[in-house]
């Protein structure tokens, strides 16, 4: 039986880029996002298109969520991407901004992973989160960004013990700079802030990381096909960054 995956921030960036690589390797998707248009195209150029479908939520209620458990009867890997936090100066970062970063990438981790436990238990299944290098190296104009894959990174840790005893698998991925389009908008903010163009920020960080190049989400994708046929892959917890840092613990 062809197995499933449901992957969240489908419609673009490193969502996208799982959702491609999973359906080219025969595995049925379940694509979640707020916009029906950027699913639609995104489903309309796999290459098995029949071997998926949309679910258009915003993530950041918990009602949205709920609904998304009690819709899904069948599901081995869940694999949770939304999450777009803002970057910027502290005194500007209101309440509400980081409430923002909090609801679509933290709590709709925690609350999905709640509401497809049983499932997901059922099936001996996994759950693959994808955090972000900022939950090691905090910046200053990043702060949200930080304490959200920070968050993520210890209940990541903290739900592979259960998973240890309820037999699923629990993961989570920290890519570094990611050529996405919300990398592109964090550095059009930092350039604001630095007083500094977008192409000499990008080169400066990768000197500063000892990098040659920034990530490319196809390369994340490829990482999560290979946790998902990894049998021992509970609990990794990898960085994909270009090597600037090897491991998180």
């Amino acid at each position: 039986m062809m197995k499933t995956a449901l992957i969240t921030g489908a419609s673009q960036g490193i969502g996208a880029a799982i959702a491609y690589e999973l359906n080219n390797n025969k595995i049925k998707v379940i694509l979640v996002s707020r916009s029906k248009k950027k699913l639609k195209s995104i489903q309309n150029n796999f290459r098995y298109p029949k071997n998926s479908f949309i679910i258009v939520k915003d993530l950041r209620s918990l009602s949205a969520c709920n609904a998304i458990g009690k819709k899904i009867k069948r599901l081995n890997y869940l694999i949770n991407v939304a999450g777009a936090t803002k970057g910027g100066k502290f005194l500007n970062l209101k309440d509400n901004i980081w409430d923002d970063g909090f609801n679509l990438k933290f709590k709709a981790a925690v609350r999905l992973s709640r509401a497809l436990w049983p499932v997901l238990k059922k099936n001996k299944g996994k759950v693959i989160n994808i955090g972000g290098g900022a939950a090691r190296n905090p910046s200053h104009t990043f702060m949200i960004g930080g304490a959200v894959n920070s968050a993520l990174n210890n209940f990541s840790k903290a739900l592979a013990m259960q998973g240890r005893i309820d037999k699923v698998s629990v993961s989570i991925i920290h890519p570094g700079m990611t050529l996405t389009g919300r990398l592109q908008k964090l550095l059009e903010t930092d350039s604001k802030i630095f007083k500094k163009s977008v192409n000499r920020l990008l080169k400066e960080r990768c000197k500063a990381d000892k990098i040659k190049r920034p990530t490319k989400p196809d390369e994340i994708a490829k990482l999560v096909l290979k946790l998902i046929r990894n049998r021992n892959s509970n609990f990794k917890n990898l960085s994909i960054d270009g090597g600037k840092v090897k491991t998180l613990k």
